[in-house]
């Protein structure tokens, strides 16, 4: 029998609301009645019969609503652990609530009279005072005011819980005296204390702000590390630059108090570890480019696929794209060459021996397998000394020198710690050399330059 216009609009309602509630008995039958009690010919559905078994392809079948697991809502105050798992917030308000009440029954006052008394709600008071409501200053001075008493007077025997305790990270002070710098920071055990000279707090502000700024804009962590270490070695262009990067710009980005509060979970001990190598790569390309772009060779830090095509020509096992910080190259485009590669590490021991397999195989094969690094090695003490790990230049040398002076593991050793030794031996495999960031006119530019110039075929 055909419906009229109210029931057939009832019946899209009653569909479209099947569509979405496709499975519950007895409304949607509701719904079916009110509709005109039939479609297609079809009755009522019996009692306990889904409206989805009736409304054809008009529904999609779903869980009853009534079949769907339960979602239980957790109000702020459900336990969520052991009573002695509770929080330094929860024994502040228990401790709080306690103070209010000792203070009310002191001066024989109910909740009710101090309420009253402080124009607060009676419900409110003995939620403070069970510890299940935090109280808002204003709360709080007229708690203090009602009682007559200092509001210090409510917070007695929290100071343990109160007092402020340095978050995951290591906190750096800075105090100017006289014509030095004096940075202060926790080294293990130790309260260190490293003295930069000729420095002034003004210029210390300036590479606090610049990795702050880095930090909380768009761009990447690595790129904020970048700009502060380029803007020390601006400041403060004749201090010793791995001493820089590992009492200024390690300390200060280990400070929790520098992040946006997006970071406040952020392991900085880890972090610093995975950073501050891809900050390095871009500090290396940033200083040299331009002075040898203009002489035919280019520095970049190239992408999987780039690595991939320059190296893939080395017929080599040993050699893994990946393990390529950055690309030395001379040409542009299809006429691109690899001329070599730069491993970049802020110290030796940082898996330098897992790049030498892949270095031999690159000098055997006529590319350079250069080694940059910062040389940056301290022992916790009051007053650490970055003195590096390469050791003495003569007589009973480390392991560490002899994979570059006996060995030749690498083509070459540049150190940005003006604490290393340079290479005595004039005769020696390959040499260490010592490198500031004062000019780009310098030991490393000037290796490049001369490799590129006595390639094959030149």
């Amino acid at each position: 029998m055909p419906l009229g216009g109210r029931a057939e609009g009832a019946l899209r309602r009653f569909r479209a609301t099947c569509r979405i509630r496709a499975g519950v008995p007895r409304p949607c039958a509701r719904r079916w009645r009110a509709a005109g009690g039939q479609k297609d010919g079809a009755r009522i559905p019996p009692r306990g019969t889904t409206a989805a078994e009736h409304c054809g392809s008009c529904c999609r079948s779903r869980p009853p609503m009534f079949n769907r697991p339960r979602v239980d809502t957790i109000s702020p105050l459900t336990p969520m652990g052991p009573a002695s798992q509770a929080t330094c917030m929860d024994r502040v308000r228990a401790q709080f609530g306690s103070n209010l009440r000792t203070l009310r029954e002191a001066q024989a006052l109910t909740q009710e009279a101090l309420a009253a008394l402080a124009g607060l709600d009676r419900s409110y008071v003995g939620g403070v005072e069970r510890g299940e409501r935090n109280p808002t200053l204003t709360a709080i001075a007229r708690l203090a005011r009602a009682l007559q008493v200092p509001p210090s007077s409510l917070f007695m025997g929290m100071d343990n819980d109160l007092k402020a305790k340095p978050p995951t990270g290591n906190p750096i002070e800075a105090s100017e005296q006289a014509d030095r710098l004096i940075l202060k920071f926790r080294y293990d055990q130790h309260e260190a204390e490293y003295t930069l000279h000729g420095a002034k707090s003004s210029e210390y502000d300036d590479v606090l702000h610049t990795l702050r700024r880095g930090l909380a804009s768009s761009a990447s962590r690595a790129d904020a590390v970048a700009d502060a270490f380029v803007q020390a070695t601006t400041v403060w262009p004749d201090a010793n630059p791995s001493d820089l990067w590992t009492f200024v710009v390690n300390r200060i980005y280990c400070d929790h108090s520098n992040h946006p509060l997006a970071n406040a979970r952020l392991n900085l001990a880890q972090s610093w570890k995975r950073t501050s190598g891809l900050a390095l790569e871009r500090i290396v390309v940033r200083h040299y480019s331009q002075a040898l772009k203009h002489r035919g060779v280019t520095l970049r830090i190239g992408t999987k696929a780039e690595k991939e095509t320059l190296l893939g020509a080395i017929d080599d096992p040993r050699i893994v794209p990946d393990k390529a910080d950055i690309l030395i190259t001379h040409g542009a485009g299809r006429a691109e060459e690899l001329l070599g590669v730069v491993h970049v590490k802020a110290s030796i021991a940082e898996r330098r021996t897992d790049d030498v397999p892949m270095s031999q195989a690159l000098v055997q094969a006529g590319y350079l397998s250069v080694f940059w690094t910062m040389d940056s090695k301290s022992s916790p003490s009051t007053a650490p000394v970055n003195r590096g790990e390469f050791g003495r230049a003569d007589g009973e040398v480390s392991d560490k020198r002899r994979d570059f002076e006996e060995h030749g593991h690498f083509s070459a050793c540049f150190s940005y710690n003006t604490n290393t030794l340079p290479t005595v031996d004039e005769n020696a495999a390959a040499k260490i050399f010592v490198c500031n960031f004062k000019d780009a006119d310098d030991h490393f530019s000037r290796f490049l330059l001369d490799a590129h110039r006595q390639r094959p075929g030149r």
